[in-house]
């Protein structure tokens, strides 16, 4: 498939980062070129967003995100999460640094997927039907994948958005964003989902659906910088990696952090590490494609002059020719009557001798 892919991993509050790389995509002009897109969680709400084609709503969605929009009902203090997490295993310690290794995180995964979760999905519901226009979604040229986690077997499944009603489409996003601990699993079609990124068991990075159409360039959007994608198993396709240049924070911090603040931050962040990342390589194809377009405007002013070459040509080729015909008529006219033109000044010979020819007058040019 010619074109960019793009793919979008999963990490909460930090997905905002993902918003300012896209506004530098589209500011390089390299959003036109986006043949397919793919998220996990956030990455797969904000794949939706792009697949949309709608940059500023993306923007003003994250611009006035608030916390109790995602984390309701606004009673829950932090207090309340830190007790949830505590009861699940993961040590205070890693509150406000980045994600506690996924092995330490396994055992509270595994044993709270299937229970109930302490936080509301009322607000992220409306959010996307404020926000997310899954007609546009629906009729959009690209692929639009959502990873999801099916439980309780733990397959990973992958939804092109495309091929669904608004009403599932809204329903698998909210799938693919049910962290476990956190959110409350999601049903759909008589099966059980969850988060598309859990740790061991889910794919938070989704390249396999973009790369399986064989797009050849693909970009990820990383949230974290400690992952590493092995590149041999997309044999078919280059990926252009893009990663947090610093830091996007922890669980709390990071993570669970959808203040307006925390995600104009990310935005500008992910801005300027896109800029980083691609900026080099779009400053060398803006220059060569002013190069090309140098040359193709001397190529097109030399056939504009060549045109006009041979328009006036043909024109001064024609009026030499009607303008011998026309005095060689008159000529043999005169001759045969014996008559000359009531004009005593006139040299029939000189006349006969001044008349250009078609050689004379190229010649002259």
């Amino acid at each position: 498939m010619n074109g960019i892919g793009l793919v979008l991993a999963g990490g909460g509050g930090k997905g905002a980062y993902q918003i300012g790389v896209w506004k530098y995509l589209r500011e390089a002009g390299l959003d036109k070129s986006v043949c397919a897109v793919s998220g996990t969680s956030v990455g797969a709400l904000n794949a939706a967003l792009f697949a949309a084609g709608d940059f500023q709503r993306a923007e003003k969605i994250w611009g006035n995100m608030k916390p109790e929009l995602i984390l309701s009902p606004a009673s829950l203090t932090e207090e309340d999460v830190l007790k949830w997490l505590l009861e699940s295993g993961i040590q205070p310690s890693s509150y406000s640094r980045p994600l506690p290794p996924v092995a330490a995180m396994a055992p509270a995964i595994f044993g709270r997927i299937r229970q109930a979760a302490p936080f509301s999905r009322e607000g992220l519901l409306y959010l996307m039907r404020e926000g997310v226009d899954f007609d546009a979604i629906r009729n959009a040229p690209m692929p639009c994948f959502a990873t999801c986690l099916r439980t309780p077997n733990f397959k990973v499944r992958r939804f092109d958005l495309r091929e669904y009603a608004p009403e599932e489409a809204q329903t698998i996003l909210l799938a693919s964003s049910a962290i476990p601990v956190v959110f409350q699993n999601v049903d759909f079609r008589d099966e059980t989902y969850c988060d598309g990124g859990v740790p061991f068991l889910g794919d938070n990075t989704p390249v396999a659906p973009v790369a399986a159409l064989d797009v050849k360039y693909i970009i990820v959007v990383h949230l974290t910088q400690d992952v590493l994608i092995n590149h041999k198993r997309y044999p078919n396709s280059k990926l252009i990696e893009i990663t947090p240049q610093s830091d996007l924070g922890g669980l709390m911090d990071g993570t669970l952090d959808f203040s307006a603040g925390g995600a104009a931050r990310r935005m500008a962040q992910g801005y300027e590490d896109a800029k980083k990342a691609l900026g080099g390589f779009v400053d060398a194809a803006m220059i060569h494609r002013q190069n090309e377009l140098i040359f193709q405007a001397f190529e097109e002013s030399e056939r504009r002059y060549q045109d006009r070459v041979n328009m006036l040509r043909a024109q001064k080729t024609g009026a030499l020719s009607i303008g011998r015909e026309a005095f060689e008529e008159m000529m043999e006219e005169f001759s045969l009557s014996g008559e000359l033109p009531d004009n005593p000044g006139m040299d029939v010979e000189a006349l006969q001798e001044g008349v250009p020819t078609e050689d004379d007058a190229l010649t002259a040019r």
